[in-house]
């Protein structure tokens, strides 16, 4: 090889650099945002795009290759804080990845951008802490303390705190440009779900059903900072679906109906679809007669102004503690042998159900857990269950799985917790199969009458726990991962884990499906078999999704890790008591 010239020598270092150094990034706009396939090596939205996949289109992982996996690198997030018994959040959230530059959060809300460009290691190059009052906040939340990411607009980061403020940071800085109160914590109200951003809108809610609020869809303009709308998921007076609280004593004030997982959009009818959460008092129907709409549903909404389009409910005067707040993805595929627009949603109740996404009309419907107990099936009309009674104020759905006043404890299957709790399914569109993480197994329910709150002529104050009984694990959860068809429900592939599962699931094209688990294996499966083909354990447990991305050519995995661990995983498996609480990014690549 000849000798480089003076000017060419100079310039080498510099074109080095240039390729270690991230590109320049756009801004964020719309079109990307529809357009994110277009963009593989980055994951730019929460759920990968708007319908809600969780899949990657990079195939340099695959079936062969991924017994080379290892990982190349980790980032501690956060470390010990003042906050005391609250000083780690759980872990929960989904990173964006951006032109080599990574977006995520920590359990309290901390934002990190993080520099992933070189492949060998994370350069923290900002971090922004919302400054929570841990302990109060901590105090509030019903469920943990939970971040599940932020969003990407223009050039500027969006991001939530627990305490209900959302944030507009600068993206190559992290610097507060503005902030906005939309939750209000000393009712009860927190915020944990990454927003959703649509054109110049920022979507959220909050969580707080167990408190009594009531809960509502909000949307923020994000050119000024300011609401733009806001929908209760409890309709008011004269409002549709306002007859279906039956009490006569307006407990629909303080009918929970929260929204905590982030809502998908279709493009082609411009519609969000967000699911929405358990009815309060969580576990007395008797304090709540009537359908409740729309706790237990999916909203159907135009983003641009948040008018309800539809709605569907599907488990009506919910006794079980059924949120139904997570994903639903949108689908579009041939439905005896007619193209249908889909939206599908793996129930907490234990059904698969395929809506059609213009109008709500139910398509098909099918058990997918392993033991379901409270109904006999769903009417294969309407897809409410197949034991309701139209005329009934209280549901009374299998007798003996659900508690009423005076009653034994009751068992029910799937467990409260619900067959699929918040944890994200991914859906593979090359293979038409949509992988659900589960939690398998049955709990006990007892009721207690519930008493009203002090703006009704009763005790129960703001912040005061509120769900009509409690629940009794009787038996060992265990967890497990099914391929189905979403056309059919039919399961295609089935494997059963040791432990129920936290942390949602990612698809690649490279015929893989990524799982976490509590006890801190981070495993592949075949995605049309379900067979195991890799496995490493981190040390700590995973409550997070995957996502994966590359940067010069070459395809990454990431995950979260380092959650608290659920009590009732640690009560049910005391192998696990010791392990430790981290706050960590783990990467990994070939």
């Amino acid at each position: 090889m000849g000798k480089l010239s003076p000017a060419i020598a100079l310039m080498a270092p510099l074109l080095m650099a240039s390729a270690l150094t991230p590109s320049h990034a756009a801004d964020m706009t719309f079109d990307r945002a529809l357009n994110a396939s277009k963009e593989p090596q980055n994951w730019l939205l929460y759920y990968g795009n708007y319908q809600g996949y969780r899949f990657s289109p990079l195939t340099a992982i695959n079936a062969e290759t991924v017994k080379n996996l290892k990982p190349v690198f980790a980032v501690a997030l956060g470390g010990l804080q003042s906050g005391g018994r609250y000083a780690f959040g759980n872990l929960e959230g989904t990173p964006l990845v951006e032109n080599g530059i990574m977006y995520v959060t920590d359990g309290w809300g901390s934002v990190y951008a993080i520099d992933v460009s070189s492949g060998t290691r994370g350069l923290i190059k900002w971090k922004f802490d919302p400054g929570i009052d841990r302990a109060w906040a901590g105090d509030v939340a019903c469920c943990g303390v939970n971040n599940r990411g932020v969003a990407l607009w223009k050039d500027k980061v969006i991001s939530i705190a627990l305490d209900g403020r959302m944030f507009e940071l600068n993206k190559a800085t992290g610097e507060k440009v503005w902030e906005r109160k939309i939750a209000d914590p000393a009712l009860g109200e927190t915020i944990t779900m990454a927003p959703l951003v649509v054109r110049d809108l920022a979507i959220v809610g909050p969580a707080g059903g167990e408190f009594g609020i009531r809960g509502f869809i909000d949307a923020t303009d994000l050119n000024t900072g300011k609401q733009a709308w806001r929908t209760y998921t409890i309709p008011g007076p004269g409002e549709p679906g306002h007859d279906t609280w039956k009490d006569g004593e307006d407990h629909w004030k303080h009918g929970g109906a929260p929204v905590w997982e982030t809502a998908t959009y279709d493009p082609e009818t411009d519609t969000i679809y967000q699911g929405v959460g358990n009815a309060g008092a969580d576990w007395d129907p008797q304090y709540r007669p009537g359908d409740n709409k729309w706790a237990a549903s999916v909203l159907a909404l135009n983003p641009a102004d948040g008018k309800i389009k539809w709605g569907f409910q599907y488990t009506p005067n919910d006794p079980f503690d059924f949120d139904e707040i997570s994903e639903h993805p949108i689908i579009d595929a041939k439905v005896d042998g007619k193209e249908r627009k889909l939206v599908v949603h793996a129930a907490r109740n234990g059904f698969f159900y395929a809506l059609d996404r213009t109008d709500g009309a139910f398509v098909a419907g099918k058990q997918y857990v392993d033991k379901l107990n409270w109904t006999t099936g769903l009417d294969p009309e309407t897809g409410l269950p197949a034991n309701y009674d139209p005329k009934a104020g209280v549901q009374v759905y299998s007798a003996g799985t659900h508690g009423m006043r005076g009653a034994p404890m009751a068992t029910i299957c799937p467990s409260h917790f619900g067959a699929k709790n918040w944890e994200p399914t991914a859906y593979n569109p090359t293979l038409n199969m949509l992988y659900i993480p589960s939690i398998e197994g049955c709990d006990g329910i007892q009721t207690v009458a519930q008493k009203d709150f002090v703006d009704q002529g009763g005790s129960v104050k703001p912040r005061d726990r509120f769900s009509g009984g409690s629940f009794k694990l009787t038996s060992r959860l265990y967890g497990s991962l099914k391929a189905i068809d979403p056309t059919t429900g039919d399961i295609k592939a089935s494997v059963r884990l040791d432990f129920p599962n936290y942390a949602g699931a990612l698809a690649t094209a490279g015929n893989l499906v990524f799982l976490g688990q509590p006890d801190g294996n981070f495993t592949a499966y075949d995605a049309k078999t379900l067979k195991q083909v890799w496995n490493f354990n981190v040390g700590t447990g995973i409550n997070a999704p995957a996502i994966s991305y590359s940067v010069n050519g070459k395809q990454y995995i990431a995950v979260l890790a380092g959650s608290r661990q659920s009590p009732f995983v640690m009560q049910s498996d005391p192998s696990l008591k010791f392990s430790s609480t981290t706050s960590m990014l783990f990467v990994f690549g070939l």
